[in-house]
């Protein structure tokens, strides 16, 4: 039996047909999705029983195809005698707030998933006042990361689950989030595991957009860096410390010098330096070998430590040199240390080795500094130094004590007129390049040559690197003088490939430079005033320069292959983090340490360690260069082992460039036109 129905004209824009034509409760029904139809109609009529209010959401197909949802309500009509009238119904349109509230959970779910799933600790914070920086949900990442489960999380204050140590910077970092001087705070920090061992994280919190009334959150990520935190521990010991014996070396030995003049300037206290050299070091090594050498120095060193008390710093700053600080220490004190150690020298100062002994002794220069003198931490080593001549001058094994006098500042101004020597070196660019061979073994390559640097004396010799770098460090300029060198390099390559001569030249640069921001752009700069080929130029950085400054190798890296240029670790497996390297930075070129080359032939190790460094070397693209070649059968075993090329006397010295650089030889032999 069909029911006659009026529809409002709103309502029947809402289905989408013609107002003031008649409708029936059929009609309505034909309007439903064929989904909701059965509920809708059985709804509908149990109201119509009952006379009973009904409410409910149904969906409804337009006559042009558009589906809506719509909130569907009704009461029933009744006389006095509960005879039914008739019954009124509403529609309400709510397809946009039903699209909104599915986004709304898809939204949720997906941040659920997203939440529970995510491989690193997720947390969101509380923000309020009353309760801040307690966790209000944990995912089971950050569970693992502590030691326990997500569930025992909810409710725990995250002070609670810091190290005690690090309270003040989380507080000091929810107090930005929660005042809104910050939306969002970045702080490494240690959690405290379960088990009671700390647990190193990098925290990175975001305040959550919060409606008038709802409580006031932070999301939190978690993520564990504890073996970034071993890594980075390694490699700061290894920038502090000697390689062989442990000790400090000279850069963190003038570092505590540095915090020693501070506090004895502070507090009035004195102190000392004594500088140790051996006597007759030279003759173990000539005569036992390096190893017997270095057995040496790593006995000396335990000597030494053992004599000192646990307050006194020692280092060991030179090949067979030795550095003590004495803290709040007087010249009495001075001297009955280094009688103890020298004493310490003549009683076990002897290594035996094929049944051959040696013997080294001690000279040691001491030097003593108050809170009232104005000495830098360079110039006290120096003092320390030149009285260390004066014991071996005086007979060796002995000690002798720096005095200030007129004669013994003429002797500190010899040494600072280093500064004057290599500003003035600078200034008139008269250092002098030689150029060393590096020869391909297994391949034919581009030739190639390092460049070396030499400074002329004022007789016009040639003073080596090793005796003036040192203290070009110590004036600041080390900076300028590899500049000057690079310079000097693209100018060479822009002058040889103009005259058709093709040819690869590589730089050595300190740590100093590679962690200069700059260099990237001075090195741009150059190759626009001189354009190169590319891949011609290579700059070779240190194992040392790496360890004490890895995320500045990481950046020249990029600037320099960016730029087209190449870039080489040299002393590759020197230090005890080498193929830490191979997984951070990528390197064009290996440059095998001397110390696996000199005895390659005869000794297994030495070939097992080459054969190891090739192999992950070619693995990752990278070529590799044998240092210290000496002879014909190591550039057998070399190609054997497949290294890519070899440098060493056997190829060639070092020599003037027009000696070397193929383009000058051809100036040279062809003279004038």
């Amino acid at each position: 039996m069909r029911t006659r129905s009026e529809w409002s004209d709103e309502l029947c824009r809402i289905y989408g047909v013609k107002s003031g034509e008649p409708r029936s409760f059929e009609d309505f029904l034909s309007l439903v999705h064929p989904e909701d139809r059965a509920r809708a109609q059985a709804t509908v009529q149990t109201a119509y029983q009952t006379h009973q209010p009904y409410a409910f959401e149904h969906r409804i197909v337009r006559p042009d195809g558009e589906i809506r949802v719509l909130q569907g309500r009704g009461e029933a009509i009744t006389d006095d005698g509960g005879r039914l009238l008739r019954m009124l119904g509403t529609g309400q349109d709510i397809t946009e707030r039903t699209s909104m509230e599915q986004a709304l959970r898809d939204a949720e779910q997906r941040f659920r998933t997203a939440f529970d799933g995510a491989p690193i600790g997720v947390c969101v914070l509380s923000l309020d006042r009353s309760d801040h920086g307690r966790l209000l949900q944990a995912n089971p990442a950050l569970a693992e990361i502590l030691g326990t489960t997500a569930q025992s999380l909810a409710g725990v204050p995250i002070g609670s689950l810091t190290h005690p140590e690090d309270h003040a910077d989380i507080a000091a970092g929810l107090e930005q989030l929660i005042g809104g001087h910050s939306t969002h705070i970045q702080i490494e920090k240690r959690f405290m595991h379960r088990n009671g061992h700390p647990v190193w994280t990098l925290i990175s919190a975001a305040t959550l957009p919060a409606a008038p009334g709802q409580r006031a959150a932070a999301v939190t990520h978690v993520m564990d860096i504890s073996d970034r935190k071993r890594f980075e521990g390694q490699l700061q010991y290894l920038a502090d410390h000697d390689a062989l014996t442990g000790l400090f070396n000279r850069r963190r030995f003038n570092e505590e010098l540095q915090r020693a003049l501070l506090h004895a300037k502070r507090f009035g206290e004195g102190g000392a330096v004594l500088f140790l050299d051996l006597d007759g070091f030279k003759f173990v090594n000539d005569s036992l070998g390096h190893v017997a050498g270095d057995e040496m120095i790593s006995r000396v060193a335990s000597l030494l430590d053992s004599s000192l008390r646990e307050i006194d710093t020692l280092a060991r700053v030179g090949g067979d040199e030795f550095a003590v600080l004495l803290a709040r220490c007087d010249q009495t004190g001075a001297v009955r240390v280094a009688d103890k150690l020298l004493t310490a020298l003549r009683r076990s100062g002897v290594t035996v080795r094929d049944e051959r002994s040696a013997r080294v002794s001690g000279s040691i220069g001491i030097t003593l500094f108050a809170g009232t003198d104005t000495l830098t931490a360079d110039e006290l080593v120096v003092e320390a130094d030149i009285a260390m001549y004066d014991a071996k001058e005086a007979g060796k094994d002995r000690y002798a004590v720096y005095e200030r006098t007129e004669r013994r500042r003429e002797l500190l101004s010899i040494r600072e007129n280093w500064n004057q020597r290599l500003r003035a070196a600078v200034d008139h660019d008269s250092f002098v390049l030689h150029a060393q061979p590096i020869m391909s073994i297994c391949t034919n390559g581009t030739r190639a040559f390092e460049l070396l640097l030499r400074l002329p004396d004022d007789h016009g010799d040639l003073i080596p690197p090793g005796t003036f770098l040192y203290n070009a460090e110590r004036f600041g300029l080390i900076e300028q003088i590899d500049r000057w060198v690079l310079r000097q390099a693209v100018g060479h390559l822009h002058v040889s490939h103009s005259a058709g001569t093709d040819l690869m030249l590589t730089v050595n640069v300190s740590a100093r430079t590679m962690g200069d921001p700059t260099l990237g752009a001075y090195v741009a700069d150059l190759l626009a005033e001189q354009p190169i080929r590319p891949r011609r130029l290579v700059i070779e950085i240190t194992e040392t320069a790496a360890i004490t400054n890895i995320e500045g190798a990481r950046t020249l890296a990029r600037e320099l292959q960016t730029l087209g240029c190449q870039m080489a670790l040299d002393d590759f497996g020197a230090g005890f983090a080498s193929f830490y390297y191979l997984k951070h930075l990528q390197f064009d070129y290996l440059k095998i340490d001397g110390e696996f080359i000199r005895k390659l032939c005869s000794t297994p190790t030495d070939q097992l360690v080459v054969q190891a460094v090739v192999s992950i070397a070619h693995g990752l693209n990278t070529r590799t260069i044998a240092e210290f070649v000496g002879d014909d059968a190591t550039i057998d075993m070399l190609r054997t082992l497949g290294v890519d090329h070899g440098q060493g006397y056997h190829f060639g010295r070092p020599a003037a460039l027009e000696t070397t650089l193929p383009y000058l030889i051809a100036l040279r032999t062809s003279g004038p036109a």
